[in-house]
């Protein structure tokens, strides 16, 4: 008998000595395998066991039964135990258990549960496209959390995201859940998102608005991010002259000449690492110290 399973008999002895019943975990486990949902049931509600070892091993049984396993993941969904609710979330995503999806979206809802951000990453895991009207709502949730699990799930169910991203931003108001949009649209690099980052430039999210056009690549896009050189917030001025460099032409070029000599130093370095690009020269900035210095190579 190895160690692990040492440790789990002395577990369950002790248990016997408090007085409830002992219970064997290789034999609900062979129960289990077998298709029992009364087994199955049992281990569920180990998941709320205080070892940790317990809870780990009936959880990676769990997630090995997959679809088995899902009704009585279920019925769990909302137990008061954080510990045993978390392990239920992880193992209905890993399992892609598509039935899922309306109870995990009323989780992520609930404002009364702590950590509920964990069900908007199972959403991302199953990946079915019907969990994103769920996700896209939780893009403007008071909890950062969930929005920035939001975002991140949206982006993993990729491209099935774009055409609900875009009509979202068409009647969204400026403000989070508008730039969680953004970003994912931006990391999608969907080129449908172009017109709609595009009437986005000018909006208090121009500088997600920057970085996602420039992850886009897309050389329509140009003229809106030279035009992103002479913002008055540098971080704007920063996420233009690094979109530039993958897709900028020779006007671009002599505008970043110009921001070489911003007044902030990252801004300059940007500029100096996008000319390098543009022009196959290597280009000198000013670094935070006043040294006149080459940028170091963020692409290789």
């Amino acid at each position: 008998m190895n160690i692990v399973a040492s440790a789990l008999v002395l577990l369950f002895l002790l248990v016997a000595c408090s007085g409830d019943p002992v219970l064997d975990l290789d034999q609900v486990e062979i129960r289990a395998r077998g298709g029992e949902q009364q087994a199955i049931v049992q281990l569920v509600d180990l998941l709320a066991s205080s070892d940790p070892r317990v809870a780990d091993r009936v959880y990676a049984i769990l997630v090995e039964l997959g679809s088995d396993a899902v009704p009585a993941l279920k019925e769990r969904l909302r137990s008061s135990d954080r510990q045993q609710r978390e392990y239920v979330i992880a193992a209905l995503g890993t399992a892609k258990a598509n039935s899922a999806i309306e109870p995990l979206g009323e989780v992520l809802g609930d404002q009364s549960l702590q950590r509920r951000y964990v069900a908007a990453w199972a959403l991302g895991e199953i990946g079915d496209p019907a969990g994103i009207p769920i996700l896209i709502k939780a893009l403007g949730d008071s909890n950062r959390e969930v929005r920035r699990y939001a975002t991140r799930a949206l982006i993993k169910i990729n491209r099935p995201s774009v055409a609900p991203l875009i009509a979202y931003l068409k009647t969204s108001s400026p403000g989070e859940g508008a730039a969680g949009a953004i970003r994912a649209l931006g990391d999608i690099a969907d080129p449908r998102a172009l017109s709609i980052l595009l009437a986005r430039v000018d909006s208090p999210q121009r500088d997600e608005v920057f970085l996602a056009l420039g992850k886009l690549r897309d050389r329509r896009a140009e003229q809106a991010l030279i035009t992103g050189l002479a913002d008055s917030d540098w971080q704007v001025r920063m996420n233009a002259a690094m979109a530039l460099g993958p897709l900028g032409g020779v006007e671009a070029a002599a505008k970043l000449q110009e921001t070489l000599v911003d007044e902030v130093h990252v801004v300059r370095e940007w500029s100096a690492r996008s000319l390098e690009m543009i022009t196959g020269q290597a280009v000198s900035y000013r670094n935070s110290k006043g040294e006149m210095v080459r940028p170091y190579n963020v692409y290789h």
